[in-house]
């Protein structure tokens, strides 16, 4: 009998390409759209819209125990001089083998991921996950093959991405590989211990280069994670800001929840440590190592009708900027620096009212953004602090401001129109004392001024199955 855990999303412990879902049909298309407006009272807040589409198929066994399956996932996009676009979302094809007597879900697989390895990453939970993609200075599509052998109680992957990197020393573009190897193992039918590992090289550092140099950039790490479960699997919550990003954001959350009845509950944690090495701000010309780390605890409950979720992680600087990598590109932290991590914690409940197919929902969530000041002499922030909204993503403070704690609160709902369709929406309101615009002084010279706290925005996913 597999043992429950295999069904959580928590098979996320893996964390690599998701399993095609089983079907009659051979052939299970999704069409979905997203549109999000972060703040609706202001022209510039941040939105998004778009059109993801998704096919996937397998064959009848080609020989005894032998299929292949693949899975096509891309954003439409429309607009701008290109007409129609398409850009990829981690699409994949597998060769999947079972030999005679081994049970269903065991065997042997090889996997490749052709124009986009996100789906091949380190860490478990999102947001906490890195290495989506290996090398940021690519100049091609960056591509990966796995292996995989999962037996009933454990499960054991390799991985090689691969990528095109431009070399400034060279002037001509060299092939890149990084290694990813891990597996997972079933201790009893409801702990799994996973772990998973990473070695590669970026690639040359453009400043070392440019001085005639040769310096690359040597990446190190590691992911252990542990999860506990009992009971029935306990689906996502509904807070699609959290799990932007995630090349599953358009399939996992209309994955049939299951209410038997009963009380279930999981808990996991995962901690992840890498280190790369950038060129020292502190000394001409030399390399230092700078290390990052993450850490997630999450649980989850379900008694009848009723779910609760709880997620609480941390994100050190240096790790969110891990695939920038650096600030600026290629250059390590001051060693005078003062920088502060980033700490969420999330509270989120829902009830299904099953005869509607509605399961509404509220949700808390309280962050600690991560923030960076240098010394004054620096040129790059002077005296500001730099409070960080993700990868690249920054917000001056005015000269002696201090980060504020970001409160953000939701009504969510999900409504399941049968196996065809599905419609998930949110309402937040966010207070956010870390908003800035850059406006000129009395003297012409512009300068980070604070903008209203407080915002209120609007999400939804729609989609259709066929």
């Amino acid at each position: 009998m597999t043992s429950p855990l295999l069904t959580l999303p928590l098979l996320l412990l893996l964390g690599q390409s998701s399993e095609p879902a089983s079907t009659e049909s051979p052939f299970q298309a999704r069409l979905s759209f997203f549109a999000t407006d972060e703040d609706i009272d202001s022209p510039g807040a941040p939105t998004a819209t778009s059109f993801h589409a998704a096919l996937e198929g397998h064959t009848p066994e080609l020989t005894s125990g032998l299929r292949a399956e693949a899975a096509l996932s891309f954003f439409l996009t429309t607009g701008g001089s290109q007409g129609m676009g398409f850009s990829d979302n981690g699409s994949t094809v597998r060769l999947r083998y079972r030999p005679s007597g081994w049970e269903a879900g065991e065997g042997l697989s090889a996997v490749v991921h052709p124009m986009s390895t996100s789906r091949l990453y380190m860490g478990f939970t999102y947001p906490v996950t890195w290495e989506r993609q290996a090398f940021p200075r690519r100049s091609a599509a960056e591509s990966a093959l796995e292996l995989r052998l999962s037996r009933q109680r454990w499960d054991a992957f390799v991985a090689l991405k691969s990528a095109p990197v431009l070399d400034d020393l060279e002037l001509e573009v060299s092939r890149r590989y990084a290694l990813l190897a891990g597996g997972f193992l079933d201790v009893t039918p409801e702990v799994r211990l996973a772990v998973k590992g990473t070695v590669l090289d970026r690639g040359q550092i453009p400043g070392a280069a440019n001085q005639g140099i040769e310096m690359h950039v040597p990446m190190r790490g590691a992911s252990l994670g542990a999860v506990w479960h009992r009971g029935a699997p306990i689906g996502n919550n509904v807070d699609l800001k959290l799990y932007q990003g995630d090349p599953t954001f358009f399939e996992r959350f209309f994955q049939p929840e299951t209410y038997p009845g009963g009380f279930a509950a999981s808990v996991s944690l995962e901690g992840s440590l890498v280190s790369q090495g950038l060129l020292d701000p502190d000394a001409v010309l030399q390399r230092t190592t700078q290390t990052g780390g993450a850490g997630a605890l999450e649980a989850r409950v379900k008694q009848g009708f009723w779910r609760a979720h709880a997620l609480a992680y941390v994100r050190t600087l240096a790790f969110i900027q891990l695939d920038a990598p650096g600030l600026p590109p290629y250059i390590a932290f001051m060693n005078d620096a003062e920088t502060h991590a980033e700490v969420s914690g999330t509270l989120s409940s829902d009830y299904h009212l099953q005869d509607w197919g509605l399961t509404p929902g509220l949700l808390v969530r309280v962050t600690r953004p991560a923030s960076l000041r240098n010394a004054p002499v620096s040129p790059l922030f002077s005296n500001y602090t730099a409070v960080f909204l993700g990868l690249n993503a920054i917000s001056l403070l005015p000269e002696g401001e201090e980060p504020g704690l970001v409160v953000t609160a939701k009504a969510t709902v999900r409504w399941d129109l049968g196996k065809v369709a599905g419609v998930l929406a949110e309402v937040s309101y966010t207070h956010d004392p870390n908003r800035t615009l850059f406006e000129d002084d009395e003297t012409g010279v512009a300068r980070p001024v604070l903008q209203p706290a407080n915002a209120v925005g609007f999400s939804v996913l729609l989609q259709a199955r066929f």
